[in-house]
């Protein structure tokens, strides 16, 4: 399992200002673990549902969850997280500029 180097991610990301929350189901069981950073215009957001069920994304600030995407990523946590440690800056050469309409795997509670 990778548990050790999950956990060293989700400390990476919380040592980049990522703050997380649980989401639990009606038993009190963690359904959802969510992530997210705000940027200035954007904010940079990772929802692990499950090992092998992540979805990681920058977006505009004013849009509402699936929309103005900037960048998103879907799959295990792991990929998740690196692709969100090595996204540029918003205002680094590279950062993604273009805003799209993003997956329904994105949401808010």
């Amino acid at each position: 399992m990778n548990a050790y180097r999950i956990e060293e991610g989700l400390r990476a990301l919380t040592a980049r200002g990522f703050r997380f929350q649980h989401i639990r189901d009606d038993d009190g069981h963690i359904s959802a673990v969510i992530g997210s950073y705000g940027w200035r215009d954007c904010y940079d957001r990772i929802q692990i549902h499950g090992e092998n069920d992540a979805v990681a994304a920058r977006a505009t600030t004013d849009s509402l969850p699936g929309e103005d995407v900037l960048w998103s990523f879907e799959g295990d946590v792991l990929s998740a997280i690196q692709a969100l440690l090595e996204l540029p800056r918003p205002d680094e050469p590279g950062a993604p500029q273009l805003a799209r309409r993003g997956s329904t795997a994105l949401w808010l509670p």
